[in-house]
């Protein structure tokens, strides 16, 4: 609703002032702000607001914002004002004459009443207590400083503020900064002062009235305070047992801490990042340490949010996704690196399936209605910054973010002002990091196979090769960054990474040992498509992840690692009649510390986020494919299949599991003539082909009977005699080059396949 205040000159530049922003041509250098009056049952309070500003241009009017409180007066010391209006949120105030430029002034308004609030932001009345949350979920913009004194309400415009507030004996008021005093005016009423002397932006600075206990302690020279209500003070200091080793990590990681006292007070609801004044819903304080997440969550803003704040909304991640990310970070200095990766795992797997699949925008370009998405904005941001940090060294990224936050601290950055300041403060070009995982919607996807391993004198050549497919995405990724873990027979680990531009690459990598094994992002904090578990099984155990289970008979130990591949596996057979999944394969690394029985269960069923894409009728009949790396072709693997009552679903158990690459695959029954389940005579797989030195067969189950080898002429140059044998291999020594038949022939005499094979 628009209301005017009755001067004529208002009207007159009404129309010039309707095309102003809020804050144009003025820069805010301080709020000096007084409430009283509060009126705890009809809601309403009086204030005035002292404005101190420089104009950036030559202006007759100055645009702040205000919502819902209706103005009284306006004036100026330095200006006279003619005249003022307010048009919904926005408050113009005109003057008689032109401010000119790199002038000074003081604009004081005077304005009182109902105040506005939302499900969560503004100003909120609950009892006999009131308080501010400085944003909004709901409101666009969403900043809501406006909601209790006149101001320029972004996220740039930043200034000091000092706060005044009196309010009932009995009640205390505790704002953002330091406390100045509180004054008994002997009517019944203390009047208590606040003044923060560094720049924040209005969604930053806050207040609470009520009655409150205060508990005490200091960090490094730092206060700590904690105001709480009277029925939950005494679980204070069990909820904020760590509080000092927080703020000595966080420290430690990004500078000394940026403002005045590390400050909390509880709110029926938060929890909001307030400078200095950190709101905390009462629920969290519980005498324990199950709210601790929280607590280091909107502590971490006082760096990353507080001190350098998103230059808009749309970046909204580099407050967010930080924080999200430091409320679990903060868990490797207090509890240690075991637990904060135990944390942070669930995270980056729940996020990697949600980037793929939920088709959410790039994270610097973040709408407005998605803004404070838990999922697209925090805990994708929280993963993206874990991957930036494995990606950069833990070292190169502290020192980035410490340069980051010095060269912007008290202002405002975007995306690409960190990937810039990252850049320069290492020497690490983020450009390629940043274009993949924060310019782009979608997620990088890696696969790195072990090609070769050779020993070369003492030690062992790894020839390694590497994918890059960007999941809901058209991008290509530059250079790529991966961690990969190589063991040997002890189990003893080698980290390190792979690098890479582009789709595919090459690396080889020089071990003092020969590793048994290799696990990608063995930690399990580096966002990408696949998803990761792993864990160390004791005794008779089982365990489950991506639709399988293993199942471990020990009296040892045994590691299990699982990765599930969203993407068609590579290097597909293309066996006459075989489909292999499109959509995901597995690789399992299994290792024992003694004499152990793996067993695994893969489960399959046509539904459209697992194996719906090859197990479409009834003559899908589906089946398991094996190889244990990715030097060697898939061949289908003996194992149990145990199908349900539909033809659809079902699992196969694989006794004696061992590590590899493990995918789903279906045979036409159509191909065959078969209508019966496992009744698909097995494919005999035979590689490499073209061959030079040796050839390889292998085929799904034990035979007994015979190999022929056929030439063109069609006679018969080998025999091989098999003795329940699943597999074969010869070498060409004496065989002319050209093209052979290779016949499985059963102990009855009769052929049970026959597959071409060229000697080169």
């Amino acid at each position: 609703m628009r209301r005017l205040i009755i001067l004529s000159i208002a009207i007159l530049f009404a129309s010039f002032a309707m095309a102003q922003t809020a804050g144009q041509d003025i820069d805010v250098i301080h709020y000096d702000i007084h409430l009283s009056q509060f009126d705890f049952s009809e809601k309403t309070f009086h204030g005035v607001t002292e404005v101190d500003f420089k104009a950036t241009n030559d202006i007759t009017s100055v645009v702040l914002e205000l919502k819902t409180l209706e103005v009284s007066e306006v004036t100026c010391t330095q200006y006279d004002v003619a005249g003022f209006e307010q048009d919904d949120d926005l408050l113009i105030a005109h003057f008689a004459s032109t401010i000119p430029t790199d002038a000074m002034a003081e604009l004081t308004v005077a304005y009182g009443g109902h105040t506005f609030n939302e499900s969560w932001g503004g100003v909120h009345w609950n009892g006999e207590y009131v308080y501010n949350l400085g944003v909004g979920f709901d409101s666009q913009p969403h900043n809501l400083g406006k909601t209790w004194f006149p101001c320029v309400d972004n996220f740039t415009d930043k200034a000091r503020y000092d706060v005044t507030i009196t309010a009932d004996n009995g009640k205390k008021a505790i704002c953002g900064g330091n406390f100045v005093s509180a004054t008994d005016n002997g009517d019944g009423t203390t009047t208590w002062h606040w003044t923060m002397p560094q720049e924040i932006a209005t969604y930053h600075i806050s207040f609470t009235v009520g009655e409150y206990e205060l508990w005490e302690d200091v960090s490094n020279g730092i206060p700590v305070t904690v105001y709480a209500r009277p029925n939950t003070a005494a679980k204070v200091p069990g909820s904020f047992v760590n509080i000092k080793e927080i703020v000595a990590f966080y420290e430690e990681c990004f500078g000394p801490y940026p403002f005045n006292r590390v400050g909390y007070v509880g709110t029926p609801i938060g929890s909001m990042e307030h400078a200095d004044n950190i709101f905390l819903a009462n629920s969290l304080i519980t005498g324990n340490t199950s709210g601790e997440g929280t607590i280091a969550h909107e502590l971490s803003h006082m760096w990353f949010g507080n001190k350098v704040t998103c230059s808009t909304a749309q970046d909204m991640w580099l407050n967010e996704g930080f924080a999200q990310f430091l409320g679990n970070f903060y868990i490797a200095g207090v509890y240690g690196e075991e637990a904060y990766h135990a944390a942070m795992s669930p995270i980056v797997n729940n996020m990697s399936t949600k980037c793929r699949t939920q088709n959410y925008p790039p994270i610097n370009a973040m709408p407005l209605d998605m803004t404070y998405d838990g999922d697209a904005v925090y805990d994708r941001g929280a993963a993206v910054v874990s991957t930036m940090m494995k990606y950069m060294g833990r070292d190169k990224f502290l020192q980035g973010l410490r340069f980051y936050q010095e060269k912007y601290a008290y202002g405002a950055a975007s995306s690409e002002d960190l990937m810039n300041a990252l850049t320069e403060s290492t020497g690490i070009d983020m450009t390629g990091f940043f274009d993949s995982y924060v310019s782009v919607a979608g997620v990088p996807y890696y696969y790195v196979s072990i090609q070769e391993i050779k020993p070369v004198g003492s030690q062992y050549e790894v020839k390694l090769q590497m994918h890059y497919q960007h999941l809901s995405g058209e991008h290509i990724g530059m250079h790529n960054v991966y961690p990969v873990t190589f063991y040997d027979a002890d189990f003893n680990l080698h980290n390190d990474t792979v690098c890479w531009d582009g789709a595919t690459g090459f690396t080889t990598k020089m071990l003092d040992f020969e590793p048994v094994g290799m696990v990608t992002d063995f930690d399990n904090d580096y966002l990408e498509g696949a998803t990761s578990k792993k864990e160390m099984l004791v005794g008779d155990n089982t365990a489950s992840a991506s639709n399988i289970q293993i199942q471990v008979e020990t009296a040892d130990s045994v590691f299990y690692c699982i990765e599930n591949h969203p993407v068609a596996p590579y290097d597909d057979p293309l066996i006459w009649g075989l489909k292999l999944s499109t959509s995901h394969f597995w690789t399992v690394n299994i290792h024992d510390f003694g004499q152990a029985n793996v067993t695994g269960t893969f489960i399959y069923r046509n539904s459209s986020s697992l194996d719906g894409d090859i197990i479409q009728t009834e003559n899908d009949s589906a089946t398991l494919v094996y190889r244990a790396n990715a030097s060697e072709p898939w061949r289908e693997l003996a194992h149990t299949c145990n199908p349900s009552n539909k033809w659809s679903m079902g699992q196969f158990t694989v006794n004696d599991m061992k590590s590899g690459e493990y995918a789903i695959a279906v045979w036409d029954k159509a191909h065959f003539g078969t209508e019966e389940q496992g009744a698909i005579p097995s494919k005999m797989l035979v590689f490499p082909n073209p061959a030079e030195s040796q050839v390889n067969l292998s085929w799904n189950g034990f035979c007994n009977g015979f190999i022929s080898l056929v030439d063109a002429q069609g006679r018969v140059v080998r025999n091989y005699k098999l003795n329940d044998a699943e597999q074969l291999s010869f070498t060409t020594d004496g065989l002319a080059k050209g093209i052979y038949q290779v016949q499985r022939i059963g102990a009855d005499g009769n052929v049970i396949e026959t597959n071409n094979l060229i000697i080169k």
